[in-house]
């Protein structure tokens, strides 16, 4: 079990393991038969979909959405600075609005965060199993390609309601289960 603070109060997060790329149109499209995405190109990341398919993609591969607790732990990878690249330069890190050409960018082409996992900023908002009680909606969590820099500070979340569907918004899985596949 993991113990760490956040905004003061304290969250207790068991052992999960975070898939290392957020879902792309080839992965989706493999399970799901359909690929609703706005910019086309099968190692992009998943576009437009909703919580709800990206639920049932999730449960379809034997994982489950990761909550925002999850999320930032695996985000920030130990780092407790705003951005989990510390002070360097963000353009190796993370897709957004300075960089993107105002679109998304194949997943795993930036340098990945201490734990190995890639895009954990940028690229795509991803949907998280949370609700957030004070806005309502689901959360969602890492900024994404039409986002200013400050959108990609690891603490940073949306909310939305599960049923909307963006052009700026995917997902990746996590499980409580050891993975027998290196997503």
């Amino acid at each position: 079990m993991l113990n760490s603070k956040y905004d003061g109060k304290e969250v207790f997060i068991d052992n999960f393991f975070m898939d290392r790329f957020e879902v792309s149109q080839e992965s989706y499209e493999k399970i799901i038969n359909f690929n609703p995405s706005f910019f086309v190109d099968r190692k992009r990341p998943v576009e437009k979909v909703n919580w709800f398919e990206a639920m049932e993609y999730c449960l379809k591969i034997g994982k489950r959405l990761p909550n925002e607790w999850e999320w930032e732990w695996a985000a920030r990878s130990g780092s407790t600075s705003k951005f989990y690249w510390g002070k360097e330069d963000p353009e190796l890190y993370s897709w957004f609005k300075k960089n993107s050409e105002k679109k998304t960018q194949p997943v795993g082409q930036k340098i990945p965060n201490s734990y190995g996992l890639f895009d954990m900023s940028g690229n795509v908002w991803e949907w998280t199993d949370s609700y957030h009680e004070t806005t309502g909606g689901k959360v969602l969590r890492g900024g994404s390609w039409r986002n200013s820099m400050n959108a990609m500070q690891s603490s940073r979340w949306i909310t939305s309601l599960p049923i909307h569907r963006f052009h700026y918004v995917g997902f990746r899985c996590a499980t409580s289960i050891l993975p027998t596949s290196n997503n």
